[in-house]
């Protein structure tokens, strides 16, 4: 099973400086590589409009090639790219490459350059090149980039190790039986993943809200847990978060609901800063108050997404760890996002996350997951007498059947309907 573990780095000012220049390399190899890519392109294009097909010669653009091109011109025209490790020039033109394979699979739009400050800043490193330790990494070229910055000739041997290494924040969570030594700790038990195999297939560096992240690609193998027989119906909505069949609730915690004066005040403050466009050249210098005011903006926003995604992970390792089979009702979210009186509150609520934490954690621990169509009358349906009512609104909360008596919370009938809904999907499944 493939997985991933993110740990946050706490590198020195003199690191920090490396990670920027290997992330602005990978983001400036990319809009090279895409702009080659259009180039090409557009040649391969007209020469298979204008050119008979025994003799046209230009094959259509690929990353490989890209690179192989990039390396020929690059210590000639592109020195400074050797200051940082040679897996950002491998990691940007393999993402390159998927980004064009996404788009022509339909799955996501077409590429776009990446811009300083607006794009995801991060890099690649293969899992031949990095050693992760207990609370350390270290980074390929960090060393001799930090010793040529102090033009330090001495002792380089000596110090090109020890300043090549970033610290971590927490060791891996996964550990191997075999190699595992006991914590002294309780709480550091509880964080350890015992595995019969784990395998290091790469690792990213990115930056979020001025803070680095260490994010680790696995390859682990463990022990299956028994299945548990419960099934259950969730109802995932925006009055309560998450609703069980069997009685337990997620509540909305409403984060940025809770903290929007707040982030409204930073980002009043972030528009008064200061800000100069140039009218001949059009690019915008920005000032060093506004740069650390943009940082608290960006930390505020990470703040409310930490808080929406602890709630969200907690919840959905419990459900996958009690319960055996789940049902969900597949939700339009971007129909729901529409309602421009509801749009704040379906992002706030963040229910597709949810849906997609629970599908993850769900598979992993050998369970199943249902779905049921968006179509699927799990609110207008009653749980006791399987009567369907032609309207339900949202401003009623209460769900009364005509036919039976029935009263009961609306989202409570709902998740009773989604658990019959698992049961006969169970049946059908193993009839």
């Amino acid at each position: 099973m493939k997985t991933a573990h993110k740990i946050r780095m706490n590198p020195t000012p003199e690191q920090v400086e490396y990670l920027k220049r290997a992330c602005g390399t990978r983001r400036f190899l990319y809009n090279w590589g895409r702009e080659q890519w259009e180039k090409q392109y557009q040649a391969y294009r007209l020469e298979q409009e204008t050119t008979p097909e025994e003799q046209r010669v230009l094959p259509p653009p690929n990353a490989f090639a890209l690179k192989k091109q990039f390396n020929a011109l690059r210590a000639e025209l592109y020195p400074w790219t050797y200051e940082v490790t040679k897996c950002v020039v491998e990691g940007a033109f393999d993402d390159l490459g998927k980004a064009y394979s996404n788009f022509f699979a339909g799955r996501a739009e077409y590429p776009k350059y990446k811009k300083k400050g607006k794009s995801h800043e991060s890099f690649y490193l293969s899992n031949d090149k990095c050693t992760i330790g207990s609370h350390w990494i270290a980074i390929p070229g960090l060393g001799r980039f930090i010793l040529d910055q102090r033009q330090q000739g001495k002792d380089r041997g000596k110090l090109k190790r020890k300043l090549g290494t970033v610290n971590l924040s927490e060791k891996l969570r996964f550990v191997e039986v075999d190699t595992v030594s006991t914590p002294l700790k309780k709480g550091n038990r509880r964080k350890q993943i015992l595995c019969e195999r784990v395998k290091m297939l790469a690792a990213t560096v990115s930056s979020e809200a001025g803070h680095w992240y260490l994010s680790v690609q696995l390859e682990i193998k463990k022990a299956v847990p028994p299945t548990p027989s419960p099934v259950v119906g969730v109802d995932v909505g925006l009055k309560q978060a998450a609703v069980v069949s069997d009685g337990r609730v997620l509540e909305n915690q409403k984060p940025l609901a809770l903290h929007l004066k707040k982030l409204g005040k930073l980002q009043r403050q972030l528009s008064r800063k200061q800000k100069i466009k140039d009218p001949e050249t059009g690019k915008t210098t920005f000032s060093k108050n506004y740069q650390k005011q943009r940082v608290k903006v960006a930390r505020k926003h990470q703040q409310i997404a930490n808080i929406r995604r602890d709630v969200q992970h907690k919840f959905t390792t419990e459900l996958a760890r009690t319960c055996g089979t789940i049902g969900v009702e597949d939700l339009n979210i971007l129909g729901m996002m529409a309602n421009r009186k509801l749009s704040r509150a379906v992002a706030d609520a963040a229910m597709g996350q949810l849906l997609q934490l629970l599908k993850t954690k769900v598979a992993a621990s050998g369970g199943n997951l249902f779905i049921a169509s968006r179509w699927f009358p799990s609110t207008k349906r009653c749980s006791e007498c399987g009567q369907i009512k032609k309207r339900m609104p949202l401003k009623h909360r209460t769900y009364q059947c005509l036919v039976c008596g029935l009263v009961i919370d609306r989202d409570r009938n709902a998740s009773l309907n989604l658990a019959q809904f698992a049961h006969d999907m169970l049946r059908r499944l193993s009839a």
